[in-house]
């Protein structure tokens, strides 16, 4: 039997680290510590001036600044478009055929209206760096198909007298669509990303908001009186009933805010402004899905409750331009009264309801921040408090378990306090920077069509029209982009959460209905 080999451990057989190897040959040793010495690492390079700079020099590279640059864009290309006698499109009623709605040589510009919209949101989301903003174009083509198929049903004689309209069909289509694509286990909890990046509600909605042309020479004759109907009982009651769903029926204080100032303002656009406002965008789909469906009931009764009363075409239109929450819904119940002065008061009392929709977000982003920084600092000298309190009680005749527990919770803690204090940002920085920036472009929009567009009446009337066909396609993208938030499931489990939003809607419109009522006669009658 042979013996077997000595089995050499490369451990022991090894030098010192730090020694000299010597080799058989007489030539050269090898310094092994001159190879296991660590790399020199090199200093970063200095940052350039752009990136030292960026958040100053990009300032205009937010989404929130890039509704404006598109809807100011697009109220350039409309007064372009009216000067050279190019017709606005329309969607005409049908009956049995739907493409009986494109039968008008203006609907030609869809052509050019879808990618136009398309190329200028896609261009933004580039800019930004959108989180798949590649794959935009493909989720795109799919919003916009489902907008145009809402729009063209909301054309029907049939369905247009039901007062169902495009935002209604655009939040049941974009639903549906969700929950389909939450059969499959991939996306139960999300969308796909070429879909996800086209869910664009509220820069969808900022864009609509900030091409509501407000024509001052309309304003003017009525604005005392639709003034006293939209801002006297407005402000007031929106605070009242938000308090109420957040003490009474215990809803959380950021959906209670955003309920009550859709109900009392102008619906949609009054709850995206609201929760750029207090920091809750994701907390805008259910008030306003329930507020498109709710107003429906509105929009039918309203009407023929005038009527019933006995009320002028002037006290009427008041009265829904008050209460009716978003601008189509407000000419739809004024049409269906059957009057063009009632058309006409409830569209200028709505216009002057929207602009309260400006410093109404102002004051909430100032409050909001001042609620936070508060919040903030409680909580920073309730930890400090803690901290030492712990320090206080701590003893070295404790066992050393106890010792080690109560110091690692003081590193949390401080951590934490740290971290809060971090958080402690000055009120006007808060302010700024929550401050809903599509604002500015509603005011830059309005100013200039008040101070460059043509006095002729004509030209106005048809920048304005232009101008709000256009609006009224990015408010419905931004309905569908609502209804692909909206799933069924969720709706089940938070069934009890939906019920007491239904609720302070349904109260809340009761008491807008009847005090706005009660201010549009006084106005109207005596004023």
């Amino acid at each position: 039997m042979t013996d077997s080999p000595e089995i050499i451990d490369p451990i022991q057989q090894a030098p010192p680290i730090g020694t000299v190897n010597s080799l058989d040959s007489s030539s050269s040793t090898i310094n092994i510590s001159s190879t296991s010495s660590k790399p020199t690492t090199q200093p970063p390079p200095p940052e350039t001036f752009i990136q030292k700079h960026k958040s100053w020099l990009l300032w205009w590279n937010l989404e929130e600044w890039w509704a404006c640059w598109i809807g100011i864009i697009f109220f350039g290309i409309v007064c372009g478009c009216v000067k050279h006698n190019i017709p606005q499109p329309e969607f005409l009623p049908w009956r049995t055929n739907p493409f009986d709605t494109f039968a008008t040589p203006g609907n030609y510009g869809l052509l050019v209206l879808f990618p136009a919209m398309g190329l200028l949101v896609w261009f933004a989301l580039t800019s930004i760096q959108a989180p798949s903003w590649s794959k935009f174009p493909i989720g795109y083509i799919l919003v916009f198909f489902i907008a145009l198929i809402s729009k063209m049903l909301a054309s029907n004689v049939t369905i247009k007298s039901a007062s169902l309209g495009d935002s209604i069909w655009a939040i049941i289509f974009g639903a549906v669509l969700r929950n389909l694509f939450s059969i499959r286990q991939n996306y139960r909890d999300r969308l796909p990303p070429w879909l996800k990046v086209a869910q664009q509600t509220e820069l969808y909605i900022a864009i609509s908001l900030v091409l509501l042309c407000i024509d001052i020479t309309i304003l003017r004759p009525l604005a005392p009186r639709a003034l006293f109907v939209s801002w006297i009982d407005t402000p007031t009651l929106f605070m009242v009933l938000a308090f109420f769903g957040y003490k009474i029926l215990k809803i959380d204080l950021q959906t209670s805010i955003i309920m009550s100032g859709a109900t009392f303002i102008c619906g949609s656009s009054a709850a995206i402004a609201l929760g750029a406002a207090i920091g809750a965008p994701s907390k805008t789909e259910m008030p306003i899905a329930i507020i498109s469906v709710f107003t429906i009931p509105s929009i039918i009764a309203l009407p023929y409750v005038a009527k019933s009363l006995y009320l002028s075409p002037e006290v009427s239109g008041a009265w829904f331009g008050g209460c009716v929450d978003s601008t189509g819904a407000v000419i739809a119940a004024a049409s269906i009264y059957g009057d063009k002065t009632a058309i006409n008061t409830s569209a200028v009392v709505k216009m002057m309801q929207n602009v309260l929709i400006g410093p109404l977000s102002v004051v909430m982003t100032w409050a909001w921040a001042r609620h936070e920084l508060k919040a903030t600092k409680q909580e920073a000298e309730d930890l400090e408090t803690m901290l030492d309190a712990e320090a206080e009680t701590s003893s070295n005749s404790m066992p050393l378990e106890e010792l080690e527990r109560k110091q690692t919770n003081q590193q949390r803690r401080q951590v934490a306090l740290q971290k809060v204090k971090k958080q402690q940002t000055k009120p006007l920085v808060v302010l700024w920077n929550r401050f809903p920036k599509f604002v500015i472009g509603f005011v830059i929009t309005a100013i200039l069509f008040n101070t460059v567009v043509s006095s002729d009446e004509d030209t106005r009337t048809n920048v304005n029209n232009f101008c709000f066909y256009i609006s009224e396609w990015f408010s419905t993208l931004s309905f569908v982009s609502i209804g692909l938030a909206l799933q069924f499931n969720e709706l089940k489990r938070n069934i009890r959460h939906l019920g007491l939003l239904c609720t302070l809607y349904v109260v809340a419109q009761m008491i807008d209905i009847v005090v706005t009522g009660l201010l549009a006669w006084i106005a109207f009658t005596y004023m």
